[in-house]
């Protein structure tokens, strides 16, 4: 994809977030990996616009030393930890959002077991929800790539989640389908205590999972 392609699809998904109800008004942000000119970097949403007004150029670059190119707009306050994800994992597009039962499960501070197979889809047994951190800082940064360690997706404290993908596409799925497990889990411990399926039994899912998505 070409530059003007990435930033129509993060503006595509921006405004997903709220007719989606996955993120309020201007809450959350969306990257894609770019490379502009001689600088490595990412393509992100702006600091405190409303989706709905986003244009093309509005979106932010910023460079791999965390170097802001854009004359106008700062990139969204929390670019810190898309930062980090770009240098630790091999991932090419981030999706983070405020989605309602990723937040109020975020709130327990506690990872969601594999109470159904499709935890898988975040990369392990479990998601895990990372220890709280002020946003935009990079203490929340360093959690967040504790926290993503052999995943795809994971929980923020009193905050919401993260997922990344090969695409912007596969992040955004991927968020959509922590947004239904959260609200699942959710509606069984108000019933009671799931039945959780085995850490061996898991791992037989996560190589179906894997073997699936390349077939």
């Amino acid at each position: 994809m070409n530059e003007i392609e990435k930033r129509q699809l993060i503006i595509k998904y921006s405004n997903s977030f709220n007719s989606l109800n996955l993120s309020p008004l201007r809450s959350g942000n969306i990257s894609i990996k770019h490379k502009k000119q001689n600088y490595e970097g990412f393509l992100i949403t702006p600091s405190g616009k409303k989706y709905e007004n986003l244009s093309d150029l509005d979106i932010v670059f910023v460079d791999s030393d965390g170097k802001n190119h854009h004359e106008l707009n700062l990139p969204s306050s929390e670019y810190n930890f898309h930062l980090d994800l770009y240098k630790e994992t091999d991932c090419n597009a981030i999706v983070h959002c405020h989605s309602k039962y990723s937040l109020i499960l975020s709130c327990l501070r506690k990872n969601i077991p594999s109470f159904h197979y499709m935890i898988a889809l975040a990369g392990g047994d479990n998601i895990v929800c990372a220890e709280y951190g002020l946003f935009g800082t990079k203490d929340l940064s360093n959690s967040i790539i504790r926290a993503m360690k052999n995943r795809k997706a994971c929980l923020l404290s009193n905050h919401g989640q993260i997922a990344i993908g090969n695409d912007i596409h596969e992040a955004f799925e991927l968020a959509q389908e922590v947004e239904f497990l959260c609200e699942c889990y959710y509606k069984c411990i108000l019933l009671g205590k799931p039945e959780i399926i085995s850490y061996e039994e898991m791992q037989k899912v996560i190589e179906k999972i894997g073997n699936y998505k390349k077939s």
